[in-house]
């Protein structure tokens, strides 16, 4: 009997730590929406979760900033089966664009394309975690690029450790906007997803070039799940 209450509790953990949130915050019709920019894309280590308990040499935001440009290649790809998508490398040197940027102040890493950060749009915390953009900047940034619609993805990287089996797995919690040429949010979509592999137990986990590919394919299945609706 004992090894079977075992057995259950340890298939509940293992429950637990696949569990997938699906948020759709805010959506619009988007359906005259033909071709979309990613404009910016930043990713948070929030509160240090991913670095606190780390075991690797190589530091955690060295280890982030590596990854987040294949982040954004990764996101054109997959939004270009629902859009055309008009790629970051061939508008960085927008004028128009880099002029709606402000400078980062918030802790964030950012892809460098063509040698240049991605811009950001804005200073608030708040704004930055929630896709949130001034609808004006929206509309400007529409017409430098020439797009219908400019979309926005913030990823916040964390852990997840277990119950009962204290087994600690890469956790991501990602929300892509969609602003069209209006100035309107059409599109607010939230998925937070746990990666497959474990890293650790208690809270101390494997955190080097390897293992940082759990985070992004955390990243990955919760960007499939989000275009998958849109």
């Amino acid at each position: 009997m004992k090894k079977k209450s075992l057995a259950f509790a340890v298939l509940c953990s293992a429950l637990l730590l696949a569990v997938v949130s699906v948020s759709t915050v805010f959506a619009k019709d988007s359906g005259s929406i033909k071709s979309v920019a990613i404009v910016s894309l930043s990713v948070s280590d929030v509160g240090g979760s991913v670095k606190s308990g780390s075991i690797g040499s190589t530091p955690v935001a060295d280890l982030i900033n590596s990854t987040v440009n294949d982040m954004l290649t990764d996101a054109e790809k997959k939004l270009g089966g629902k859009w055309s998508v008009v790629k970051a490398s061939g508008f960085i040197d927008n004028a128009g664009y880099q002029k709606a940027g402000v400078e980062r102040t918030l802790t964030v890493s950012v892809p460098k394309v063509n040698g240049k950060d991605m811009p950001v749009f804005t200073q608030v915390s708040k704004e930055i975690k929630s896709g949130t953009i001034d609808a004006q900047k929206a509309k400007d940034l529409c017409k430098a690029l020439n797009v219908d619609a400019v979309v926005l993805i913030f990823s916040e990287w964390t852990s997840k450790v277990g119950g009962f089996v204290p087994t600690t797995k890469a956790m991501t919690k990602n929300i892509l906007s969609v602003w069209d040429s209006s100035g309107s949010q059409v599109v607010k979509e939230r998925v937070d997803m746990v990666g497959n592999k474990t890293l650790g137990v208690s809270g101390f986990k494997a955190v080097n070039q390897e293992t940082i590919e759990e985070w992004r394919d955390s990243y990955n299945r919760a960007l499939d799940k989000i275009v998958s609706s849109l």
